[in-house]
């Protein structure tokens, strides 16, 4: 018994120490067992065009399961649900270039689209 123990305890540790994708889907998540809040930037785009730019400083956004829309809560606490060209980047911190390239940004709130209203900006490098 006492070898069977140590041979599985040596295969679930090879399965969880040497397995890349485990370890990229945990530090996209934040942690390994459970999601840690962290700045987010979404975009949200149709036909090639930006609709939503979200920046969540203390966020988990998660994809649905069985869609291919994500899920997070805004910076005011509204649930939000995105579908279909969606691009979400997790950052490290809110002091990276990433974070300062992008500006948020709600088309139904605006008379200019994103590049219209940004593109005159010098561009950050990532």
């Amino acid at each position: 018994m006492k070898y069977f123990l140590t041979f599985l305890l040596l295969i679930v540790m090879s399965l969880f120490l040497g397995c890349a994708k485990f370890w990229d889907s945990a530090d996209a998540q934040g942690g390994v067992f459970i999601s840690k809040k962290a700045p987010y930037i979404v975009i949200s785009q149709s036909g090639g065009e930006i609709m939503d730019v979200y920046k969540l400083e203390h966020a988990i956004v998660q994809s649905c399961d069985g869609s291919d829309g994500w899920l997070f809560k805004d910076q005011t606490g509204n649930p939000v649900f995105l579908g279909g060209d969606v691009k979400t980047i997790r950052l490290k911190n809110i002091q990276s270039n990433t974070w300062n390239a992008y500006h948020e940004y709600h088309m139904e709130n605006e008379s200019l689209s994103y590049r219209e209203k940004y593109n005159s900006l010098p561009q950050s490098e990532y």
